[in-house]
């Protein structure tokens, strides 16, 4: 069997594995906490703004469950900066302080929340539309506006299914302000994003000249050196065990069934769900040791 053929097999089988994952039902009820502090009940809720379709896990197309996009205290600087995808059928909850400027995501089976900043504008701003005693209304919660609620708590959220864990990482993220702290994840594959939103995970990228890099278990460090949107080209040193450094030219486009798509980052499982890096945001990456 080809090495061309043995990558597709094992990229098969990660995203048929991927898209097995079921997670349940977003919430359609909650009590929100308005601006003054009064409970409200309210059902029939429509997500917006901070709510995104985990394409990746509806075998490529624009489908998926919904998540919550929270940038964490410990993101990046960037605009683009780190993400942590938190599955919406998990989260128990949403309180806003705005004084802090954050945010705390409680989550059904995990013991300590997910912290999100509200230090930047449009940052973990969530959106929805509900009922309420018969009424339609608009609520926003993470923006410093007028009416902006101070916590919502989601109804009927469930633990995330458990995962079987892939191969551990140690990711040190470029954020100078907290001393480029690093963050560990399990299974990291390459994100890729076509027109209309449809995904798909993959554990090759193209090179520009020679075989397919494989993110396989050979890969011991990960640096990106230079990433040109424009060219859609990243320049990467890569190490592999027993292996010399060296340095690959990847093309930040790719090919599925007939669809192009665009490099987004690397995907990870993480905690909470899936955090997605950038690869601007990355200064190193390497096996982590296994607990």
């Amino acid at each position: 069997m080809g090495s061309r053929v043995r990558a597709l097999v094992a990229c098969v089988a990660f995203v048929c594995a991927a898209s097995a994952l079921v997670l349940g039902a977003e919430p359609t009820a909650a009590t929100v906490t308005d601006a003054e502090g009064k409970e409200l009940k309210v059902t029939g809720l429509k997500f917006g703004i901070g709510a995104r379709r985990l394409a990746f896990l509806a075998e490529g197309t624009d489908k998926g469950p919904l998540a919550l996009e929270v940038r964490e205290p410990l993101s990046t600087t960037y605009a683009k900066g780190v993400v942590t995808f938190v599955p919406l059928s998990t989260v128990e909850g949403v309180k806003y302080d705005y004084e802090k400027q954050l945010a705390s995501i409680t989550v059904k089976g995990l013991k300590e929340p997910v912290a999100g900043t509200l230090q930047f504008k449009g940052i973990n701003v969530l959106t929805f539309d509900a009922v309420a005693d018969g009424k339609n209304g608009k609520y926003s919660g993470g923006a410093f506006t007028k009416g902006n609620i101070k916590a919502v708590a989601f109804a009927g959220a469930e633990p995330l299914p458990e995962r079987k864990p892939g191969a551990p990482w140690s990711i040190q993220i470029d954020q100078p302000k907290a001393m480029d702290p690093t963050l560990k994840v399990s299974g990291l594959k390459f994100l890729y994003q076509g027109a209309g939103g449809a995904e798909w995970l993959s554990d090759t990228a193209a090179v520009r000249k020679g075989d397919a890099f494989k993110l396989d278990d050979t890969v011991t460090s990960f640096v990106p050196v230079a990433v040109d949107p424009n060219t859609l080209m990243a320049a990467v040193e890569v190490s592999t065990a027993g292996g010399p450094e060296r340095i690959l030219i990847l093309n930040l486009s790719a090919e599925k069934d007939g669809k192009k798509g665009t490099l987004v980052g690397l995907l990870g499982a993480s905690e909470a769900g899936w955090k997605l890096f950038p690869l601007h945001t990355i200064k190193v990456m390497k096996r982590a040791k296994k607990e």
